[in-house]
This record gives C-alpha cells, structure tokens and sequence, in this order.
C-alpha cells in the first residue's frame, strides 16, 4: 500500500549540466570554431595622457573649422551656384549674404527653382511604379534580402509622397530652398561633429597622432567635396520631377550618402590600429 516513490531527478544538476553546455557554445561561431576576442576589446589601453590629448586634437580641430566657416560657405555657395547656371535649371539664385552668428549654421545660397506640383497622370504613373518595385524587391534571392529591404524602404517612402499629393496637393510645407540649405546644414553639422566622433570611435586607440588628424582631414575633404555636387544633383532632379521626388532625396539620398561616407572612411582607417603589428608602444 505505501510504496515508495522513485527519486526525482536533480534539478540541481541538470541545471549546473545546462550551464556548462552553454557556457561551452557560447565563445564558438556559427561553424564551430572557437571566437577569439577581437583586438578593439583587448588590445585598447588608456592612458589618461592619451585621453587630454584626444580632448584638446578634437577641440583645436573644431575651432579651426570654425575660423574656417566663411570660406567654406563662399565655396559651397560659388560651387553650387556654377553648377545650377551651366545646368541651365529655371529660377532665381543669389550667393550667401551674411552668415549666422551660431557656429554650428552655416550660410548657404538661396535657389529658388520653377517647379510645378505633380499632375495627376504623373502621380498615377508613379504609383504603378511603387507597386511594381514592391512586388519585384519580392523576386529578389535570399542573398540579397538587404537589397529588397531597401527597395521595399524606398517604395514606402515614395508611395507615402504620392500619397500625399493625391489628397493635399496644396499643402507640400517644404520649397527647394529649403531642402538644399538644410542639406547644406547637415553636411556642416557633420564636419563639426567629425572630430568628436572620431574621438569616441577611433582617437582612443594605439595610433599615431597624424593618424588621427589624416582621418579627420580626409572626412572633412570628403564632405566638402561633395555637398555642394550632391545637392545640385538634388536640384536638378526636383526641377525635372518637382517636389514629389524630394521625400526620397531627403531620406535615402541626402544625409543618408554622407554618413555611408564617413562610416567607410572611419572603417579604412581602423586598419591603421591594428596594435601588434607596432613595434612599440604608442603614447
């Protein structure tokens, strides 16, 4: 009548077996192989010198940049400027006249393009072409997923804009002008924050002092050189298509090639901090 009841198993145990199990997969990668610790997470000493020195590269670069301001404006603004005129776009453009008081502004040219709102023929065209780009980015392989996020993205923004001008074709708030001096606003924002990026992402390691200014300076170049012809692409776009195709140079071609950039020229120059191949520690 009492019989007794077989042990249960130890939770104990089959707890401290699961741990290890785990702990045993966690360090191995997809195939098998054991993950190293990668060279960023052991190899990154800080020396407190290294640190001020850091700070003080990141400030003297900023306020160098900001001495520079007006020259850099006058460029741009010359820059753009020729590039509309011998585009033979339609509308009026003036030069910079006075410059903000804010470092972090910047003046910028003012173009006022002749554009007109989307006739409804085109906003009919313009959809079908979303929904064709929706369905093809379906087609797409599995190895080139990315590529169908990315098209599906674009489709969504442009579909919102037609969208948009179907139901209040009146109401656009944003005017050429607008979207290229925010543009132009954004690429000096940028500049300004390049050396402080770089400080948190890149100044912090064992490289050379000209390494750190050569990655700053070649930012800086890299921005300067193309705002001005990104953003007269931009207006030569909005005056063939007008503003229906200016959520989509904002969002995807706008700040967004500018940062893709930066990130590739940030991600060249970490092959300069490879620490070990240093024959000496650098201070």
């Amino acid at each position: 009548m009492f019989r007794r009841s077989p042990p249960a198993n130890r939770p104990d145990f089959q707890h401290s077996v699961l741990h290890a199990v785990l702990g045993e997969l966690t360090p191995r990668g997809a195939r098998g192989g054991r993950v190293q610790m990668h060279r960023s997470i052991w190899g990154l000493h800080l020396p407190p010198h290294r640190l001020a020195g850091s700070v003080l590269l990141a400030l003297v670069l900023t306020a160098l940049l900001v001495l520079l301001r007006p020259t850099i404006a006058a460029l741009w603004s010359t820059e753009l400027l020729w590039w509309v005129t011998r585009m033979e776009l339609s509308g009026r453009f003036t030069a910079i006249t006075e410059h903000s008081h804010l470092p972090f502004q910047i003046a910028t040219p003012t173009l006022m393009l002749f554009v007109n709102a989307p006739l409804p023929t085109t906003l009919m065209f313009n959809a079908i072409g979303v929904v064709a780009a929706w369905w093809l980015a379906g087609l797409l392989p599995d190895v080139a997923r990315p590529g169908c996020y990315l098209l599906r993205f674009a489709a969504v923004i442009h579909g919102a804009a037609v969208l948009f001008f179907w139901i209040w074709p009146a109401s656009f708030p944003h005017s050429v002008n607008e979207h290229i001096g925010n543009g132009l606003q954004q690429c000096w924002a940028l500049m300004l924050l390049a050396p402080w990026i770089h400080l948190c992402t890149y100044y912090l390691f064992a490289v050379t002092w000209l390494q750190r200014l050569a990655l700053t300076l070649l930012t800086w170049a890299y921005l300067f050189v193309l705002a001005p012809l990104l953003f007269a692409l931009h207006a030569l776009v909005l005056h063939a298509w007008g503003p229906l195709a200016m959520p989509l140079l904002h969002l995807l071609f706008g700040v967004m090639v500018t940062i893709i950039g930066f990130v590739a020229l940030y991600g060249w120059a970490m092959g300069w901090a490879n620490a070990r191949l240093q024959p000496a520690p650098i201070p």
